[in-house]
């Protein structure tokens, strides 16, 4: 009803009063006409709208003629596990937990936007579940050799390229939950664990991050001791900063968790060690002495149930400690190979390295899904005309488009070359080369996530208001993927650490006169360079600089090091 008619309704209202009943019905019978053309559809024009191909479109080619061969481009790219990548990718598309959808005649797997918190995540465990139904996990923790390793990468790579709830939920448990256990543990916690793990009877989570503490692993503030009389270390969480944060899976799936803690013996703190717990019954039940929260809804990520954890000094038995580094005796006492606590610490940590390498090939793939939507736009998209009535520019024929999104594929491929470098120096891997690996992977990890979100970034600007649909992908990507810049290890800090190391490699080879290998140092042994100096100003030498002045003059390697450079 229009503004008009209530106002001519309302204003003849009084005269309306003296009418007589036939007129009356009269304005009754015209209201309800004029009601029911407004929700009665128009009757169709008889002028036709023009047949004329829209200047600003081109349907896309679905034609898939390439220069090159597609096969062969594929196996340079994944380099392995092809057919079990296509195996998986054909149980996605089967199933309806995988929201398949045909467009242009073939069948495409997309999250569906529509779920609530909940319901992502009960969806994020069907799908597990169907997975693990089909055999997409067999010997995944059970087996050995570098060809389960790299079939766990490509079934990680898939899933990560489908649903980034699914990759994280599943590498918490697999990665870093059966990883603590096949790393950490011993013989018998293999033959007990293990397979439960792989069959997902049992459900793990991984206990390490406190609200007070997440790079720091070393300031934790969980608290166990070893009670002597009964064979049980206990476990407590003694202020709110301890509780453990961030814990995924652990808000309403997991059944067990691996909890990082400071171990005291005697009274003597001997470090940061790990403990198996039980945290639910079988039939979902928290367990006694234990007080789980969840961590609620978050700007991306909603299927994976993250959840705050907290102890009140509950017993476990002397054999769940994962004793391969560190054991405690009946009697309690301390027992260790391994004398220095540094190197105890670093021995702890080094298994925890795939979970970093796994974050930075997934990286890489969300670079892939976004380069591929936002060129594959800029190949229909068109925009201005250099003649009248003559076709619109494609995007992708702008030099300002191509110098937008070319490097960033250049990119994507040199990254993706150095995920395949990164798998292989894992999968290869020796006590020897742990801490290449650590420094390598934590320098890739910080680089692929930040250029994933310079990309995420980017191509949903390159597709201007179709990058804001969900069901486009790169803008929800956006969200998904920003917890890469801090889980597992924040970004900076990482970078930070891999300076460090470099600058210590740097200075040990200067001390030995002996060339760099390894670390990509090795263009360092080339002669430098003579650059002249196009300085605005003078600055004093470093040796020169008054005290006060820099920050880290006097710590030796940091000094050394710029005034070598500065010497070249």
């Amino acid at each position: 009803m229009s503004s008009s008619s209530i106002f001519s309704a309302n204003t003849k209202t009084e005269s309306s009063k003296n009418q007589n009943p036939n007129s009356k019905m009269e304005q009754a019978f015209k209201r309800t006409q004029i009601l029911t053309n407004h929700l009665l559809q128009s009757s169709p024009s008889s002028q036709t709208l023009s047949s004329n191909a829209c200047l600003s479109y081109s349907p896309p080619d679905l034609s898939e003629n390439y220069a090159f061969d597609i096969k062969d481009m594929r196996k340079l790219i994944d380099r392995h596990n092809l057919e079990e990548r296509d195996w998986l990718f054909g149980l996605m598309k089967q199933s309806k937990l995988f929201n398949p959808k045909v467009r242009g005649g073939k069948v495409f797997v997309s999250p569906d936007y529509n779920q609530s918190m909940e319901q992502q995540r009960e969806m994020t465990l069907k799908r597990i579940e169907y997975l693990l139904e089909k055999g997409a996990f067999k010997g995944w923790l059970t087996e050995k050799g570098e060809d389960i390793e790299m079939r766990k990468f490509a079934g990680f790579e898939v899933c990560s390229i489908y649903d980034h709830s699914l990759f994280t939920k599943l590498g918490v448990h697999f990665f870093l939950w059966g990883g603590a256990i096949q790393f950490f543990g011993t013989k018998h916690h293999h033959d007990k664990w293990l397979r439960d793990t792989e069959n997902y009877s049992i459900k793990g989570c991984f206990a390490m991050t406190e609200l007070g503490h997440g790079s720091n692993v070393r300031g934790i503030e969980t608290v166990t001791t070893y009670d002597s009389n009964t064979g049980e270390f206990v476990i407590n969480t003694p202020c709110e900063s301890a509780q453990k944060y961030w814990i995924g899976g652990a808000a309403n799936h997991a059944t067990h968790t691996v909890v990082f803690s400071q171990l005291y013996i005697n009274g003597t703190n001997q470090g940061v060690h790990a403990f198996i717990v039980q945290i639910r019954d079988a039939d979902g039940n928290i367990c006694p002495n234990i007080r789980i929260v969840d961590c609620g809804h978050k700007i991306g990520l909603n299927g994976v149930d993250n959840g705050q954890i907290w102890f009140d000094n509950v017993r476990v038995p002397r054999e769940n400690l994962l004793n391969s580094v560190a054991d405690v005796s009946p009697d309690g006492k301390y027992l260790s190979s391994i004398e220095n606590p540094d190197q105890r610490f670093a021995a702890f940590m080094a298994p925890l390295t795939v979970g970093r390498i796994n974050i930075a090939i997934s990286s890489v793939y969300q670079s892939k899904v976004a380069l591929a939507t936002s060129i594959r736009y800029a190949l229909t998209r068109r925009a201005f005309s250099l003649k009248q009535n003559e076709p619109e520019v494609l995007l992708l024929d702008y030099p300002s488009h191509q110098r937008r999104l070319f490097p960033l594929v250049a990119k994507t491929y040199a990254m993706s070359f150095a995920a395949n470098y990164l798998k292989m120096l894992y999968v290869k891997r020796t006590p020897q080369s742990n801490k290449t690996i650590h420094i390598v992977s934590s320098s890739f990890k910080a680089t692929f996530t930040w250029n994933n979100m310079q990309i995420l970034q980017e191509c949903r600007e390159a597709c201007g208001g179709q990058g804001l649909k969900t069901e486009n992908r790169v803008g929800q990507l956006k969200g998904e993927y920003d917890v890469q810049s801090t889980f597992e290890g924040d970004n900076l800090i990482l970078m930070q650490q891999v300076s460090k190391a470099l600058f210590a490699e740097y200075m040990a080879a200067q001390k030995r006169n002996k060339v760099f290998k390894g670390l990509g140092l090795e263009h360092m042994n080339k002669p430098c360079p003579v650059i002249p100096l196009q300085l605005t100003r003078h600055y004093p030498p470093v040796q020169s600089v008054p005290d006060g002045c820099l920050v880290l003059k006097g710590k030796g390697s940091f000094e050394s090091f710029c005034c070598g450079c500065l010497k070249m």
